[in-house]
């Protein structure tokens, strides 16, 4: 059975994020060069600059310093500078981050980019307290003890698809969909919201099976 690593925080410490994108102009709605029936999908700010100060202070008004930050990929566009300036400020000195399709310039140097978190790594099992979940970049329909009502926070799809089971989509778009902010959710709150959903029970697994 893979085990679950205890995060050494309290439930009210933690907070889930993804997708933050800092510094992607094409997802800026006033600096994007998509066409048309793709720039509907952008963040409504009209300069860059706007769209990740916004990132940040929702960050920083949510997440304390003390606190941990798990974000589930796509860290920020612009190179390893960028993610070097993101990471700088960002109040939060615990912050885990699972790869994202985009996290290039983070998994290819080993040393460097992938210092600036206390962990990286393609899929986390965590538990806080009592409370046991997988964090993942993509969504999965079925993951670990799924069956056993362990919630699956990702990212990637940006509030366009609603997955499978007791999961939930935390980047910032699906967020702000929910709560009109840029800003991380708590891991409570998110537990709340999947405790609600139905579990996916497949093949001979369920709730009375390993």
């Amino acid at each position: 059975m893979i085990p679950f690593k205890h995060l050494p925080f309290k439930i009210s410490q933690v907070y889930l994020t993804s997708d933050t994108h800092y510094g992607h102009k094409n997802i800026c709605s006033g600096t994007t060069t998509w066409p048309e029936d793709h720039a509907g999908g952008c963040r409504q700010f009209p300069l860059i600059e706007d769209m990740n100060d916004a990132i940040i202070n929702g960050i920083n008004t949510t997440v304390g310093k003390n606190d941990l930050l798990i974000h589930c990929g796509d860290w920020s566009f612009g190179g390893k500078d960028n993610v070097q300036i993101f990471r700088k400020k960002i109040i939060c000195k615990n912050v885990i981050l699972l790869q994202g399709n985009h996290d290039h310039h983070i998994s290819r140097a080993h040393a460097g980019p992938q210092n600036l978190f206390i962990e990286f790594s393609q899929i986390g099992f965590y538990q806080v307290e009592s409370i046991k979940f997988v964090c993942a970049h993509y969504p999965m329909a079925i993951w670990h003890q799924s069956h056993h009502n362990v919630p699956l926070f990702y990212g990637h799809v940006h509030g366009s698809y609603e997955n499978v089971g007791k999961s939930l989509d935390v980047g910032i778009d699906n967020i702000f969909k929910l709560k009109h902010e840029y800003a991380p959710i708590s891991l409570q709150e998110a537990y709340d919201i999947c405790k609600k959903k139905p579990a996916f029970l497949e093949s001979h697994h369920d709730e009375f099976t390993n």
